[in-house]
């Protein structure tokens, strides 16, 4: 048998596939048969047949021949699966070709090509695989189309990882994701923010495999990494863009246990909201750091911005059992926060952004604090916004305090005096919009409170 391998790598060499495809079809699934029962005996010849099917496989010509795609694809996945630890030095041609076909029109679909991209993940040793994806990454040895397959390798490998791998490969990890927290910084000139998203969504995805995977002894000293990474230095401001587009993700995961890791972010991400808050004067914002975006998609990479911390504070305090919400963290969010109201009223999408983001980090807020007195204060801040100047921001406040409502139930009863002044105010609005929205946020709290509100009015 071993004769045999030897005759056909002789006279591969001999052979053109692109000529010859059905014959040089059968050869490689033959090989690949051949090498699976040899195994370690066939690895001497692996320098003889390899550079030919790699050629093949990284061939133009490749996509026009689905017969040829099929056996190389199906020998390289063979000799993957039973062969692996001698394949280091084809291993990367084999997976920045493979990343190339499975964002490629007319293969991307292919089943065989993403069996054997799983079967990449799972017989690769991690000692090999993560440094070859380091190095592809770190060379900008992709384009970003490439980042959905490489990411999705990367967190199916992490998914295996035993913790002994991960601890031995922790500074490499390391190095990786922060090399690719970047990209968004070096396209930020020909890219608008929100396509961007969708590619750091990807890394996003498969950090927060690692993360799941790691002790929080391990993950501490890590996010304080990014953290330092994102905010000290005076680093590009999409840093800090991708650093809470990130925490969102990892309070969404995480959960209550984010909590644990997220203390030293309440203050900087106060800080960013006063800053990029549009009504404020500059002697409001903080003067600790300025955030200036490329003027091309300034505003759009400040609204991310804004987002991201906005549902990070919402999910710190959805998810908050342990009081992480202390009257100190409360008094530090409440104004940002609540002046988020005020803010990019000039944008179309307003009235969706605060249905969206700020309505619910604002009640979230509140509900994470069983004080009575913060109630108060937070309530009292939000019915202020009533007495704007601008209509849209009257109307998002009667919805802010709609939902504030249902969310406290009946301890909204408490604060529902102070509101009623407020109310019949908006009751005899100039807009027609904002006076209609008005009753109808009465009779919703009506129906909330299981009580009629006209005798607070009559009164």
């Amino acid at each position: 048998m071993f004769q045999s391998l030897t005759f056909i790598c002789q006279h591969l060499r001999l052979i053109d596939s692109g000529q010859h495809s059905n014959l040089s079809a059968s050869i490689y699934l033959c090989l690949a048969e051949l090498c699976a029962t040899l195994k370690v005996y066939s690895v001497a010849e692996l320098p003889s047949f390899m550079p030919h099917v790699l050629q093949t496989y990284e061939s133009d010509g490749i996509f026009k021949n689905e017969l040829l795609l099929t056996s190389v694809t199906a020998c390289l996945s063979k000799l993957v699966r039973t062969l692996c630890n001698y394949l280091t030095p084809y291993l990367p041609s084999i997976i920045k070709r493979t990343c190339t076909l499975l964002t490629h029109p007319s293969s991307q679909n292919d089943t065989r090509l993403r069996t054997m991209w799983s079967h990449l993940a799972l017989h690769v040793p991690h000692r090999l695989l993560f440094p070859i994806l380091f190095d592809v990454i770190d060379k900008n040895e992709f384009q970003l189309n490439d980042l959905e397959p490489l990411m999705a390798l990367l967190k199916q490998s992490l998914s295996i990882a035993t913790l002994d791998e991960l601890s031995n490969n922790y500074t490499l990890l390391k190095q990786l994701f922060l090399k690719l927290f970047t990209l968004r910084t070096l396209h930020t000139k020909k890219m608008a923010p929100s396509q961007m998203n969708i590619y750091e969504d990807h890394v996003f995805d498969c950090f927060a495999e690692l993360v799941m995977r790691l002790s929080e002894e391990t993950f501490r000293p890590l996010f304080y990494t990014i953290y330092e990474w994102a905010v000290y230095n005076e680093p590009p401001p999409e840093y800090i863009l991708t650093f809470y587009r990130l925490t969102f993700i990892l309070s969404k995961k995480l959960k209550g246990l984010f909590t644990l890791f997220a203390g030293h972010i309440i203050q900087h991400s106060a800080n960013v909201l006063n800053q990029l808050n549009s009504s404020k004067t500059p002697d409001e914002s903080s003067n600790e750091f300025k955030i200036t975006f490329r003027k091309k998609y300034a505003e759009e990479n400040q609204v991310e911005l804004i987002n991201g911390i906005l549902s990070t504070i919402s999910n710190l305090c959805l998810f908050d059992s342990v009081g992480f919400i202390t009257d100190d963290r409360f008094q530090i969010l409440l104004m940002p926060v609540v002046d988020q109201l005020n803010n990019f009223t000039s944008n179309e999408n307003y009235s969706q952004w605060i249905q969206q983001y700020v309505s619910p980090c604002i009640v979230n807020l509140t509900a994470a604090t069983k004080e009575e007195a913060l109630w108060r204060q937070i309530h009292y801040q939000i019915l202020l916004k009533t007495r704007s100047d601008i209509s849209k921001v009257r109307l998002a406040t009667l919805n802010v305090l709609q939902e504030l409502s249902r969310k406290l139930g009946m301890n909204y009863q408490g604060l529902l005096p102070e509101a009623i002044p407020f109310m019949a105010e908006l009751m005899e609005d100039a807009n027609d919009e904002v006076e209609k929205t008005c009753h109808r946020v009465i009779v919703d709290m009506e129906s909330t409170l299981g009580e009629s509100l006209q005798d607070y009015f009559n009164n």
